[in-house]
């Protein structure tokens, strides 16, 4: 897996903390064959990530720092409705109830955040 850019160890620990637990939603479940998919797109996320922070200026910084948060947010969200059956309905609600105030707590945190050169 292609490994993000950080704006700095905070950006770092605020973004991982939020990917982790966003991936093992996803992981619990999905199929092996669609958690894959998911990757392939997740990875299509992080490259577009990558490519825009390399040349990020003070007046794009919150735009790029806000790439992954939001497009991991609606990948997820479309990825659970998807798949979403009578009979999982229940968690795949709970984990998108989660997940969402889990959005909310890391928008709050990178709000925070300033251009560093680390």
């Amino acid at each position: 897996m292609i490994e993000p850019i950080y704006a700095s160890t905070e950006h770092k620990f605020i973004i991982q903390s939020y990917i982790n637990m966003t991936l093992e939603f996803v992981k619990d479940i999905a199929t092996p064959t669609k958690y894959n998919n998911y990757l392939e797109v997740f990875e299509i996320i992080i490259e577009y990530h990558n490519g825009y922070g390399k040349g990020v200026r003070e007046n794009n910084f919150y735009d790029w720092i806000m790439i992954i948060p939001i497009n991991l947010s609606v990948m997820t969200n479309g990825f659970f409705a998807g798949i979403e059956t009578k009979r999982n309905a229940t968690i795949i609600r709970s984990y998108k109830t989660i997940l969402n105030e889990i959005l909310q707590e890391t928008v709050d945190k990178i709000e925070t955040l300033e251009m560093t050169n680390e």
